[in-house]
């Protein structure tokens, strides 16, 4: 009985000094922030956000895992979780990255730019609003000559940076332009549905036949 009881002894000294090991690893202390930028006009490449918008995947060393976090609307991403180590990057979103693989060596507060290629370019410009309607300027400019530009419109919201699944009080309205070819120009888009005297704030959106479905934005305007 006693070799019994000695078994057990051993057996709960080794199970607790394992936990004891693995309770006195230090927690994550660095932090990776950084932004996706346009190669050409050194414009953040603004996204969806949380909801469908860009992704950074950071793989640390030679691990298949990624560890995910999604980027800000205007294309900046903080990541203040990380173990100090060697990684790779890997952003998912509207864009082609420049160059070969971002490696990353991360210690304490690292910071990074991801140069990139939006597929397509957007601007937005309020041109009238008059009571429950209104005109939106879009100007855009198709990037990759391989893409073909299927869906241009405008989000509009009552919170900032609407996007097409998030647009709180407001509104969106899509055209499909698939067979026009469209490569560089500008379409004018009418608003419905406003209430007047509401202040909107309002993003250009426009979707290539890319493979991952991204939409590209524009930076956020504010009705007079």
């Amino acid at each position: 009985m006693k070799k019994i009881y000695y078994s057990i002894f051993v057996i709960l000294s080794v199970v607790a000094s394992a936990c004891n090991k693995i309770d006195n690893y230090d927690p994550p202390s660095a932090t990776l922030s950084g932004a996706v930028v346009d190669n050409v006009t050194n414009e953040p490449v603004q996204n969806a956000g949380v909801n469908t918008g860009t992704s950074i995947q950071l793989f640390e060393g030679n691990s298949k895992q990624p560890i995910l976090s999604n980027s800000f609307p205007d294309g900046r991403f903080v990541n203040a979780a990380l173990f100090p180590g060697n990684y790779k990057l890997y952003p998912l979103g509207a864009f082609k990255i420049v160059g070969d693989t971002i490696r990353l060596n991360i210690s304490g507060e690292t910071t990074t730019e991801v140069r990139a290629l939006p597929n397509v370019r957007l601007k937005a410009t309020v041109q009238s609003i008059t009571g429950t309607t209104g005109t939106v300027k879009v100007e855009y400019e198709k990037v990759h000559s391989t893409e073909v530009l299927n869906l241009l419109g405008v989000v509009w919201s009552t919170i900032d940076n609407p996007n097409i699944t998030t647009f709180f009080g407001g509104g969106q309205k899509m055209e499909t332009v698939t067979s026009l070819n469209l490569t560089t120009g500008e379409r004018t888009i009418a608003l419905t549905g406003l209430v007047a005297g509401t202040k909107y704030y309002i993003r250009a959106v426009g979707q290539t036949n890319n493979v991952g479905k991204y939409y590209n934005y524009s930076a956020t305007i504010k009705t007079p």
